[in-house]
């Protein structure tokens, strides 16, 4: 049996190496959508569920439970999965539904 598979476009390479588009880190992602709305860390402190660390946690790398996401992609004003994973299409990555995480 032969299993047709939907064909990939093909990937930019340079000297036969496959190039692969740099991945925005959580971090740096954080304080650039944090810096475009005008937001300081004491401003985002006061929306609910959002603590002082956090957001230093998130601000410098460090691992944060995703349950800890929805409150911050809430007072950013963005979705959930964009804070997470950033500008792409959901269905090419595994995001955590924001409904999963209001338990």
């Amino acid at each position: 049996m032969i299993i047709k598979h939907s064909p990939r476009p093909p990937r930019k390479q340079a000297n036969g190496v496959r190039r692969v588009p740099p991945v925005e880190l959580l971090s740096a992602r954080l304080l650039r959508l944090r810096i475009a709305r005008g937001f300081s860390i004491d401003d985002l402190t006061e929306a609910p569920g959002v603590s002082l660390w956090i957001l230093r946690r998130l601000e410098t790398g460090k691992p944060v439970d995703k349950r800890e996401l929805a409150p911050l992609a809430a007072a950013l004003g963005v979705p959930l999965c964009e804070l997470v994973c950033g500008d792409h299409d959901c269905t090419e990555r595994a995001c955590v539904p924001s409904n999963r995480l209001r338990r």
